[in-house]
């Protein structure tokens, strides 16, 4: 196995994910994975009916909300404790934990406590996220850590894309609670499996050493970012004072880790040679594809006039490409250096950014166009995102695997919330603007059916191309920092 500064692979035949050695592992992480695949969206199906029965509807955001603030927490939390005493004895504690609060989620008898068990649901997901992406790169060989991040993109993609239809038929069946039940024995095969098996790299656990006043701050700006993307279009004054906020909190932490000695999250996790490259390059594909995605079902349902249901089919197309990067790198690619994959995406991203927004910009053009354009923006982002994973962990040891992982993690994560904040603001500012009709569109974002005028829709569609400017934007300064990546290995490698 070759570990150095570029993390080359060793392509020699040897076993591979599914054999003997690394069965139980695999069985694991993808179980466990495909459960917080399915739990992630297939609620959206329930909501309506989860508001007639337990009412209190002014608290439904919430069941959302919480469970991915609790989330990013988590994510951050995880990483010393995995480290202190090592991924196996934490994804015991995490099983448990999801196994307690899923089926409390179940039997919630009011909207209130349902908001609370999943709050606590999501933390326990976001100690998955940590524990699955540190089980990798302590539990495989670097040769095999792309086809153990494409078999978990795989997964859960397909939990993702697949949980709201199959949710529906739950629905059906039983109900939104039977939505909880289900998941209760696939995260008992996965701690089963994992019990024994997963790696551990401690006899003995060590203390855990716990960063409380740190942990508040990234609590704060992860909360104040969640004010910020919430108060857009709603209250710009209040989303800019969020916003600002977040940043004084982010100033603040920054402070605060160069001054202890174990910061729940390390600057050094953040600024290392070449970590600051793999998270910048990250983060920012996400970013983009998150804004150029996002809210292109409503461009489609309004300005083309297609069906709720198939603006929604919409989304499918980047986290399929999403997967396929995953894929083509994990088997494609496997000769090649991470850091040139990173820039390969990098590249595509470009014109595939420029194709997708044409489409959007020219109203004749066929939506199938619009539709593979999003695929290879899927590809590119799977490609920087699976490369980048693995690049990160090569240079990583194993005594700070766990709080590696978290960081990363915890980018990728704020990422999401800013790529939404960002594509947000510029549509509704858009619309503002032309029409001012803010209000109607914003209802139609929440899911209520009524019908706009052409003019709303004609600011629409201009409101998501300029959103694809923004974005395009910072694919350029992906492509910069994925281009320096490349050549300062090049200059490092022997």
């Amino acid at each position: 196995m070759r570990d150095n500064v570029d993390g080359s692979p060793d392509t020699g035949r040897r076993p591979g994910i599914w054999s003997r050695a690394y069965l139980p592992i695999t069985v694991a992480n993808l179980t466990v994975v495909a459960t917080v695949g399915f739990g992630g969206l297939a609620l959206v199906a329930g909501l309506s009916t989860i508001a007639e029965d337990l009412g209190n509807v002014r608290l439904l955001p919430w069941v959302f909300t919480g469970y991915y603030a609790a989330s990013a927490i988590a994510v951050v939390v995880a990483g010393p404790v995995i480290d202190a005493v090592g991924v196996r004895r934490t994804f015991r504690v995490t099983g448990i934990w999801l196994l307690l609060f899923t089926g409390a989620a179940a039997a919630a008898p009011s909207m209130l406590m349902l908001v609370l068990v999943r709050t606590l649901q999501g933390f326990g997901v976001g100690l998955v996220f940590a524990v699955s992406t540190a089980t990798i790169g302590l539990g495989y060989p670097h040769y095999l850590r792309p086809r153990a991040f494409a078999a978990q993109s795989v997964v859960f993609g397909v939990m993702g894309l697949g949980g709201p239809a199959l949710a529906g038929a739950m629905l059906a069946a039983g109900g939104w609670r039977v939505i909880f039940v289900a998941q209760l024995p696939v995260t008992m095969i996965a701690l089963v499996s994992g019990w024994v098996t997963l790696p551990t790299i401690r006899d003995r656990p060590a203390r855990i050493q716990t960063d409380w006043r740190g942990t508040w701050l990234l609590t704060l700006v992860v909360g104040c970012s969640l004010a910020a993307v919430s108060q857009v279009g709603v209250s710009w004054w209040a989303a800019g004072a969020a916003t600002v906020l977040t940043a004084v909190v982010m100033r603040a932490y920054w402070r605060h880790s160069g001054l202890v000695d174990a910061p729940v999250l390390a600057r050094e996790h953040l600024t290392r040679f070449p970590l600051q490259w793999v998270h910048v390059t990250s983060g920012m594909a996400i970013f983009i594809v998150v804004g150029s995605d996002n809210f292109l079902p409503l461009y489609v349902q309004t300005a083309r006039g297609q069906s709720v249901e198939f603006a929604a089919f919409t989304l499918v197309f980047a986290a399929v490409g999403w997967t396929m990067g995953s894929l083509i790198y994990s088997r494609l690619l496997v000769g090649w250096r991470e850091s040139e994959v990173i820039r390969l995406g990098c590249w595509l991203l470009i014109p595939s950014l420029g194709l997708a927004g044409t489409t959007v910009a020219l109203i004749d053009w066929p939506l199938p166009v619009l539709f593979g354009a999003l695929t290879v923006i899927g590809v590119s982002v799977g490609l920087v995102t699976t490369a980048g994973l693995t690049l990160l962990q090569a240079n990583g040891q194993q005594a700070e695997m766990g709080r590696l992982s978290a960081a990363h993690e915890f980018v990728r994560q704020l990422a999401i919330m800013y790529g939404v904040a960002l594509a947000g603001a510029i549509l509704l500012l858009v619309i503002d603007v032309r029409v001012g009709d803010v209000d109607a569109v914003r209802d139609v974002i929440a899911g209520e059916d009524i019908a706009l005028g052409s003019e709303t829709n004609d600011a629409i569609r201009y409101g998501v191309v300029w959103a694809y400017v923004a974005v395009g934007m910072f694919a350029m300064g992906c492509l910069l920092a994925g281009t320096s990546l490349v050549r300062r290995t090049r200059r490092l490698a022997p």
